[in-house]
């Protein structure tokens, strides 16, 4: 299986997931070339219930969405305020 690199940004609250994270440039992962969103979230144990949109460029992706090469994925998460 070949591998692909994405670069993850993650909002709302989401970044406690991850080690290390870079709020300027979001993370890097390498991954295998047929992962989707929901591999990703599986492997950053961030529960599926926290995330309310995926965006990869201007596009707004679901879960089973099959990440490419060189990709930007941003995952956002409920924003509450009062």
């Amino acid at each position: 299986m070949d591998n692909i690199n994405i670069t993850l940004k993650l909002y709302g609250g989401l970044d406690k997931h991850a080690n290390d994270y870079n709020h300027e440039k979001g993370m890097f992962l390498r991954l295998d070339s047929n992962e989707t969103i929901i591999d990703i979230l599986k492997k950053l144990e961030i529960p599926k219930h926290k995330i309310t949109l995926i965006k990869v460029g201007d596009r707004i992706v679901n879960l089973d969405y099959v990440v490419k090469n060189n990709g930007l994925i941003k995952i956002f998460s409920h924003i509450g305020g009062g």
